[in-house]
């Protein structure tokens, strides 16, 4: 086999590949269940090739933070880091930390690239791929390499575990068309996970998302987080009473970040537009905070007291606006309190019990949390690197702590501001 490394020694299920790749296959495309050693065997394929023959190695993750966890500091299960796979007497100089670049001797150049920066390829020869999570990857990636490695008659190897029928399935139906070697490989057929582990996974875990990465099911939304979202949309020209008891979620940031309200109307069950703004002052947000609560009936504030937040709802107590929480202290964050708001919403949306605006903004953002299995095989609850999540904390936190509509005080519907009709219900 073409690995030059000592430290690197294959299962029996790997060798299939390995194989192929030595006898000549130069597209390879194989979906392995989550923690089968996908990237190890994939980056010893690279070393062999860099070590026989000189070129340009690039190795493709979603994103350069990706890259730099997963390989440069990747480490395996033994605790081995993944750059010790690199024989020390073929390289030339130090690895290229800033640039996740390593030289050797003999000219070859290994490179690993984020697609989240596609750009930065272009122009290149490279004379070997590795597309590591490509159902998570910028298509275009294959699109500009595609051509050159036809060219120079280049390899190129795709890995990763489904995320839906994406472009990652599509191009797996060409691949199997087109006589690549394609390989898809569970649990069932590797036997490298426990039962107990199994099961203990099982258990944890949303059925569709185990089935996704232990059973490498293509299911559309099966990591998606949030579900029901556009059965829960109201139109935009929609009336909206403005009578009624509320509820304002207030996540805060400034200058980079946005600050979001909600309104939600605890009797309608209904969250209206969202007001979204930046590069706001303090002083400005919290006017604008105090005048959104007065508008909608004295409404109770569950703000984002974490961190700066806190002064500001010190000072939102103050003007005797009420704030939610023990002692009017507001929400802090903290990763289980962040998961149990989460959560909360993601219930109401299933459930069908809220209905939300049908804002483009907000549906993206609450399309892009999903379930992700942390390298430890925890499930957490994350959005895309340099996505916002904002609209959705925000209302989240608008429906903090509430799981029925409740009943109109009708002693109260004369103090509310009538600035639509009364004549108007939302049905």
């Amino acid at each position: 086999m073409a690995t030059v490394s000592p430290l690197f020694k294959p299962r029996a299920y790997q060798l299939p590949l390995l194989r192929a790749f030595d006898n000549g296959a130069r597209r390879l495309f194989h979906i392995w269940h989550r923690r089968s050693g996908k990237d190890l065997t994939d980056l010893n394929i690279v070393i062999g090739e860099m070590a026989k023959t000189p070129g340009n190695y690039f190795y493709f993750l979603p994103t350069y933070s990706q890259a730099k966890k997963v390989i440069w500091e990747g480490k395996t299960n033994d605790g081995t880091p993944f750059l010790d796979f690199f024989p020390k007497q073929l390289i030339d100089g130090k690895p290229n930390d800033s640039e996740l670049k390593i030289k050797f001797k003999n000219g070859s150049l290994f490179q690993l690239i984020g697609t989240d920066n596609i750009d930065s390829i272009v122009g290149t020869n490279p004379i070997g791929c590795i597309f590591s999570e490509f159902p998570l990857q910028n298509r275009k990636a294959w699109d500009y390499m595609r051509p050159i490695l036809a060219a120079n008659g280049g390899w190129a190897i795709f890995n990763g575990t489904p995320r839906g029928k994406n472009h990652a399935w599509e191009m797996l139906q060409i691949a199997k068309q087109n006589n690549w070697f394609t390989e898809i490989l569970t649990v069932d057929d590797t036997n490298v996970i426990s039962q107990k582990v199994l099961d203990e996974e099982r258990a944890q875990m949303p059925k569709d998302l185990f089935e996704q990465e232990y059973y490498v099911k293509f299911i559309d939304g099966a990591g998606q987080f949030f579900r029901r979202i556009k059965d829960n949309l109201y139109p935009e020209n929609k009336p909206l009473p403005e009578q009624g008891d509320f509820q304002l979620g207030v996540d805060l940031a400034k200058y980079q970040d946005w600050t979001v309200i909600t309104p939600f109307n605890l009797n309608y069950f209904i969250a209206y537009p969202q007001d979204r703004f930046n590069q706001v002052d303090w002083n400005l947000q919290k006017a604008k905070i105090e005048a959104t609560a007065l508008r909608y009936n004295d409404a109770l504030i569950w703000p984002d007291a974490t961190g700066v937040g806190d002064p500001v709802v010190e000072d939102l107590k103050s003007r005797g606006l009420r704030i939610g929480g023990e002692n009017q202290e507001g929400f802090k964050f903290t990763e289980l309190s962040r998961q149990n708001l989460l959560n909360n919403l993601a219930i109401l949306l299933e459930q069908d019990k809220i209905k939300i605006p049908n804002d483009e903004g907000l549906i993206a953002e609450l399309e892009a949390f999903r379930y992700e299995l942390t390298d430890r095989g925890k499930t957490k609850v994350t959005v895309p690197e340099g996505m916002h999540d904002d609209r959705v904390m925000s209302l989240a936190l608008s429906v903090w702590g509430i799981r029925e509509p409740i009943r109109q005080d009708p002693y109260q519907v004369g103090r509310v501001y009538e600035n639509r009709a009364k004549n108007r219900n939302f049905t």
